[in-house]
């Protein structure tokens, strides 16, 4: 193997490397802000829970008539029913958005594959037409 064939293939290599390297970082980079936007998304959930609860407890401490206490949980069950379909919307939508993010990674990662394949090939038809 001579040293321009072999220098070719060192840099290819290192190429490949950096290229997946890169990939990973990226990879890692959506998974943590994901990660990180659904966890407040959570917190939001058990927020509006705790309001919630916070609410009836006042309310059953300060409601005397038990059609009116019902009448005002019913109120707050669909308020919170309210926030938190709100919050499930917004995990979906972070969601959405990371799993486009990945297609659109995946679909980078092929384009680059099909085309170093293919000029990989050109410099190998080359080489077995000139050995023929």
């Amino acid at each position: 193997m001579d040293n321009t064939m072999m220098s070719n293939t060192f840099e290819r290599v290192t190429e490949a490397n950096r290229t997946a390297v890169d990939a990973a970082v990226q990879l890692n980079k959506i998974a943590v802000r994901t990660q990180g936007l659904l966890a407040r998304q959570q917190l939001a959930a058990v927020e509006n829970w705790i309001e919630a609860g916070t609410k009836n407890i006042r309310l059953a401490a300060e409601t005397r008539d038990p059609k009116e206490l019902m009448a005002k949980q019913a109120e707050i069950a669909v308020e919170l029913g309210e926030k938190l379909m709100g919050v499930a919307q917004e995990a979906l939508d972070i969601q959405a958005q990371a799993r486009d993010e990945l297609v659109s990674m995946v679909e980078e990662g092929f384009n680059a594959a099909t085309s170093a394949a293919t000029s990989a090939a050109k410099p190998a038809t080359k080489t077995v037409k000139k050995a023929a």
